[in-house]
């Protein structure tokens, strides 16, 4: 192996953690993370049954061709506790619902955990993407779907 000093320098490994508190269940969140028709809701249109070993293909409506669509497995799925998906050797995706207890057992927070070699812009471009999705959740969850149809439109 050659090194080559004029190599486009590679990405740093990073992690960027989103959160939002909902006054919702984890019982109630956990299926908007396993449901695919909760989560056509609020993060794409989502091939899964949940399980581990199963498929997690996440496909954005937005915009054609579909580019950006990630094809990953379910490397961990502990019910109303944790999903975490592997997009590819470099990409994984961790949703954790931690309950608000015992201050109250029907509100939770649900955090967002992406680990991928980025460089600083792409982080920033990544916690916006996840900032922006948990807010979709959010908006599901109080009964305001995503209309896929306006978002394209756009």
């Amino acid at each position: 192996m050659v090194f080559d000093a004029n190599a486009a320098p590679m990405r740093p490994h990073r992690a960027v953690e989103s959160q939002i508190g909902v006054p919702f269940s984890p019982s109630v969140v956990w299926h908007c993370l396993v449901d695919p028709v909760l989560l056509d809701g609020w993060l794409g249109h989502v091939l899964t049954d949940g399980s581990v070993g199963g498929r997690f293909a996440v496909v954005w409506p937005a915009g054609e061709p579909h580019e950006a669509d990630w094809f990953g497995t379910i490397d961990e799925s502990e019910p109303l506790q944790r999903l975490s998906v592997r997009f590819d050797s470099c990409v994984s995706v961790a949703f954790d619902i931690t309950p608000d207890r015992p201050a109250d057992p029907r509100s939770c927070a649900v955090s967002v955990w992406h680990e991928a070699f980025l460089t600083t812009p792409e982080e920033r471009a990544v916690r916006a993407f996840w900032g922006d999705r948990l807010h979709d959740l959010s908006e599901l969850l109080h009964g305001r779907p995503v209309d896929w149809n306006r978002v394209v439109e756009r």
